[in-house]
């Protein structure tokens, strides 16, 4: 009898632990919506953008300036360094080697980085010829 407190103090503190952690959204949940692209930049130079992503379950739709869309299909890797939204072309094979996009989430602010064909972002910055692209979460 000498450990239930203990135990009871362990049990407790695990329990609030889980607690804390269902409650707080993942990645995947806040992703989800309308981000609106703002501003991107390569090697320093920066343009003024419009153009969209919307994140809807494991799917994506990036709309370009034109009107254009393109599908995707993603998975977050929220663990590596730096964190990594990998994509897939919808009807492509999912054993395809995906694009890995560099991604930083902050409440309404998503920063997405483009590392150069077959290579994975290093770090959220615009340097080593990674395009920076920084979005706004649609108000509407």
């Amino acid at each position: 009898m000498k450990h239930f407190p203990t135990l009871a103090m362990v049990a407790s503190a695990f329990f609030i632990a889980v607690q804390a952690n269902a409650k707080a959204p993942d990645d995947r949940t806040n992703i989800q919506g309308v981000w609106l692209a703002q501003r991107e930049s390569l090697n320093g130079k920066s343009k003024q953008v419009n153009f969209r992503y919307v994140f809807k379950g494991d799917k994506v739709t990036f709309t370009d300036e034109t009107g254009r869309e393109e599908k995707y299909t993603f998975k977050l890797e929220p663990m590596s360094k730096p964190k990594l939204c990998l994509i897939w072309p919808i009807g492509s094979d999912k054993k395809s080697k995906p694009v890995a996009v560099g991604y930083r989430l902050n409440g309404n602010s998503l920063t997405l980085i483009v590392a150069p064909e077959g290579k994975r972002p290093r770090d959220i910055s615009d340097n080593h010829d990674q395009e920076l692209i920084v979005c706004a979460r649609s108000r509407s």
